[in-house]
């Protein structure tokens, strides 16, 4: 059965860096260095875990044993957390504690509330189990304008008619178009190309005189990349996740000669 929630957190927990990062200082004049310097001031941060990463460890369990070893985990960090760091308090924003009630896979806490002091929250940045840490509050601070936002780019995938001059019948020619461009939203992706498809759909004669119109019908689809650039060597502009039925030469058997969870030479 395809996770959706707990695939997703595991594909872009391969984009981040393994050291764990302190965002969100920039919006108070901080960086990581004079945040620490702030010592005892009240500040209120969200903390994301490592909830799901599959790790060595995961992928040596039979999958009947994963899942409990993931929650046991991620139940073990929060643990760690709280002894370490008695004056802080804990609350779940993303997923359950364990003990409040049947929790569901993708229920697992995988993101914190955290009230405490900047010394305290620096220490966090450094406890096992951790991935980010975004500050939201900090007393005393307020926050700078938000700089204008950033744009990166965007895949807008377009079902196109193509349109001929009396055509009534029959079997029409149709088009997927994939654009790429630079935007700040998935509104605005749609927004900057509508000159392009004007553009696209000027007419123009065909063989026999007739105009031709290649016309924008619908949007299918907008993928945000999360690149702000476009890497030569190779640069993922657009997925689609979906189903098909399972093939033999697809049938997943770890063991030592398979290449994603055998031993390493």
């Amino acid at each position: 059965m395809y996770d959706s929630y707990a695939t997703i957190v595991t594909h872009n927990a391969l984009k981040l860096h393994t050291k764990t990062l302190v965002m969100g200082l920039e919006r108070f004049g901080l960086n990581e260095a004079s945040f620490a310097r702030l010592g005892g001031r009240k500040v209120q941060a969200y903390v994301h875990l490592r909830t799901y990463d599959v790790t060595a460890a995961v992928r040596r369990l039979r999958p009947s044993k994963r899942l409990r070893y993931m929650a046991s985990r991620v139940d073990r960090w929060i643990e760690s957390l709280r002894r370490l760091h008695p004056q802080v308090s804990f609350r779940a924003k993303a997923g359950k504690f364990a003990g409040d009630g049947v929790r569901r896979w993708s229920e697992l806490p995988s993101s914190l509330e955290v009230r405490g002091s900047a010394r305290e929250i620096s220490a966090i940045a450094n406890a096992a189990g951790v991935r980010s840490i975004y500050v939201a509050k900090v007393a005393g601070r307020r926050h700078r304008p938000s700089p204008k936002a950033a744009s990166e780019w965007y895949c807008v995938r377009a079902f196109v008619v193509i349109r001929v001059e009396r055509a009534k019948s029959g079997l029409q020619h149709t088009e997927e178009r994939f654009m790429l461009v630079r935007a700040c939203s998935f509104e605005d992706a749609k927004k900057r190309l509508r000159q392009q498809w004007r553009e696209y759909a000027t007419p123009y004669l065909n063989s026999e005189g007739q105009m031709v119109s290649w016309q924008l019908d619908h949007v299918i689809d907008v993928y945000q990349t999360s690149e702000e650039e476009i890497d030569p060597a190779g640069t993922e502009v657009y997925s689609k996740l979906s189903k098909r039925r399972m093939r033999q030469k697809y049938v997943w058997r770890p063991g030592k000669n398979d290449p994603l969870t055998g031993p390493k030479p």
